[in-house]
Order: structure tokens, then C-alpha cells, then sequence
């Protein structure tokens, strides 16, 4: 999961948040309904991942390698108002800490709700986020934004193999011009059990983005993720996952294409 810290420069002319959003979508969020009990439940709920990348800083021509630490931690609220319609409340941070580009250092903080009806089988969600983009781990903020988003979700079992497609639109409303756009996202989960404990994961991804204001009016981008890898469980609320990733973004502002591979391991938890 990676974005870049250099966000006014990013939005600005800019180097762009697309591949940086694409990590944000965290497909357990999508798929994971609260219990069905008579009162809420509170959770904490992350990761921790630290990821070697071919291109810290999404640049076309001036591709860096590197090595960051990312830590993604939530505190959830889940409920449900009906038998088929639940909700969430949620706090979530995160930060980027590279070992050599500083500068390339991020970090975000996010205050969220959500309600999805489960009909039929299919999730449909209805998401606001109130978001805190900073430069620097929590060093200057450099944008506010609300985030509106509407989903449809289902998973398909067949034998060990698990299929999650998600369909994501969101639309950002910001006080920084060049950071508001619609976005759309699609998503396929792959999960194939070898046992209990082993499975082979991936979530090959879509994203395009249409920027709507300031300088980045007119601009349009487009991302394609597609990677591979090995989970461990060690019990249902504790995981490894070890994951190669390839990511290519293409946009009609030339200087906003790169590509990017990234290796690394990543430990999920919940509480």
C-alpha cells in the first residue's frame, strides 16, 4: 500500500495521488459484515508492512528504489440498524516512513461512516470520509477533503476458491482545488485455500480518475495493479501475507505516467 508524501507537489502539477489511493482500499472493509448481535461491537483493526519499492517517488523519469515502514490502524464501531442493513463508525491513520526519501514521507488521518445493505447476497454501502492528508508523518497538513462513495460488493465460493469483485465510485469535495475528482475503482479478491492455514491471494485492480478543478482540471488518469501472494494464518485475527506487486498508471498528462514494483510482507490483525 503505498502513497507518496510529496502532496502538494503530487496534486499540485502534480505527481498525482492515483497510485497512492489505490492503496487505500482495503478489500477486508468491503467484505467483512459485523456480527449479528443485539448490541454494537468495538475492533481494532490493522496492518503493518514494511515494502521494498522500485519507484518511491511515482516518477516517470526519475525512478528511486527504496525500502518504507507502513503501519494502518482502525478503531471501529459496528452495529447493525436492521437484520440486513449494519453500519460502522471509524477512526483510521496511517503514515509512509521511508529509510532514504524523506521527502517522500506521508501520512493521513480519516473519520468515517458507513451503512450496507446485504441484499440477495450483494453489499451495497454508502460511505463518508472526512479526511487529513499531511506531508510528513503528521508533520504540515496539506489538504482536507470528504470523500462520498457508493459500493457493490458480493463474494463467490467455489470449493477453496474465494472471488470478492468490488465496484467503487467515490467523489472528493477538498479545500485544495487540484485534489477534487471523481474516482472509480474495481477490484477482484482472490483467496484459493491449500489448507487451514495457506492460502495464494490477490486483487488484481482498475482505478481511473477524473480531477474536476485548479490546475489539474481536465486531467485524467488511469492505474493497473495486478500482484501475487502467499498468506499464513496464524489465527482468525492474526495473518502474514508476503505480496509482489506490479503497477503501471497512465494518464493524459504524460509526465504522469510510471510504473512500479513493490515486494514485501504485510501482518494483518484484529482485536
Amino acid at each position: 500500500m503505498r502513497t507518496s508524501g510529496i502532496l502538494l507537489q503530487m496534486i499540485g502539477l502534480l505527481v498525482g495521488s492515483t497510485a497512492a489511493f489505490a492503496a487505500e482500499i482495503d478489500l477486508k472493509a468491503f467484505k467483512e459484515d459485523p456480527p449479528p448481535l443485539p448490541s454494537p461491537t468495538w475492533s481494532v483493526v490493522g496492518s503493518v508492512s514494511p515494502t521494498y519499492t522500485t519507484n518511491a517517488l511515482f516518477s516517470r523519469d526519475n525512478r528511486k528504489s527504496d525500502f518504507y515502514y507502513e503501519p494502518d490502524v482502525s478503531v471501529r464501531l459496528d452495529g447493525y440498524l436492521t437484520n440486513d442493513l449494519s453500519y460502522r463508525l471509524y477512526a483510521r491513520a496511517l503514515y509512509e516512513a521511508f529509510a532514504r526519501e524523506k521527502h517522500g514521507n506521508f501520512s493521513n488521518a480519516r473519520l468515517g461512516g458507513r451503512l450496507t445493505e446485504n441484499w440477495f447476497g450483494w453489499r451495497f454501502s454508502a460511505i463518508y470520509e472526512n479526511r487529513y492528508d499531511f506531508d510528513g508523518v503528521y508533520r504540515d497538513l496539506a489538504f482536507t477533503s470528504h470523500d462520498v462513495m457508493g459500493s457493490v460488493a458480493r463474494d463467490f465460493q467455489l470449493d477453496n476458491v474465494t472471488l470478492s469483485p468490488l465496484l467503487l465510485l467515490t467523489y472528493r469535495f477538498s479545500d485544495l482545488a487540484e485534489a477534487r475528482r471523481w474516482r472509480f475503482d474495481a477490484v477482484l479478491g482472490i483467496e484459493v485455500k491449500l489448507d487451514p492455514k495457506w492460502s495464494i491471494v490477490s486483487a488484481p485492480l482498475f482505478e481511473a480518475y477524473w480531477f474536476t478543478d485548479g490546475l489539474n482540471s481536465g486531467r485524467q488518469d488511469q492505474l493497473y495493479s495486478v500482484d501475487l501472494g502467499l498468506r499464513y494464518r496464524f489465527a482468525g485475527n492474526l495473518s502474514l501475507t508476503t505480496t509482489v506487486l506490479y503497477e503501471v498508471r497512465t494518464s493524459n498528462v504524460a509526465l504522469r505516467h510510471y510504473r512500479d514494483l513493490r515486494i514485501g510482507p504485510r501482518l494483518d490483525f484484529a482485536f
